[in-house]
């Protein structure tokens, strides 16, 4: 995808974005920082976790993928275990439901790793900011 396509998707979706603490302010070089703050958004607890202290930039990214992941498992568990008790039918159309959905999570996950690259942080719609 080319950034103007990112931009426009963003902004029909109406995304919003914060400059995110500069790249270089923690022990990590600027390149791997940057690799990092995309990872966070992917793999959330993970890098967060491990690579938090070493910078800021990388501690901000971490914190708003880590409630993202907290929000969907408050809002899927839960979901997970009504759907055990749908008959057939329903659950088939309940759960192409939740794919286009899971699809949209995936998307804002895929445009907050690429603005995450250009130093922006990306406020997630629905977030339960639980982690500050």
């Amino acid at each position: 995808m080319s950034e103007s396509a990112i931009d426009n998707i963003s902004a029909k979706l109406k995304l919003k974005f914060e400059d995110a603490p500069p790249f270089g302010g923690g022990s990590m070089p600027v390149e791997k920082e940057k690799t990092m703050v995309m990872l966070a958004h992917f793999f959330s607890w993970i890098v967060w976790l491990l690579m938090r202290k070493q910078s800021p930039a990388v501690d901000a990214h971490g914190k708003e993928a880590t409630n993202f992941a907290i929000t969907i498992l408050i809002f899927y568990i839960p979901l997970g275990i009504v759907l055990g008790f749908l008959p057939g039918f329903l659950l088939t159309i309940v759960s192409l439901l939740l794919l286009v959905v899971w699809l949209g999570l995936l998307l804002l996950v895929i445009i907050a790793m690429i603005k995450a690259k250009e130093g922006k942080l990306m406020r997630y719609p629905i977030n339960f900011r639980l982690i500050k």
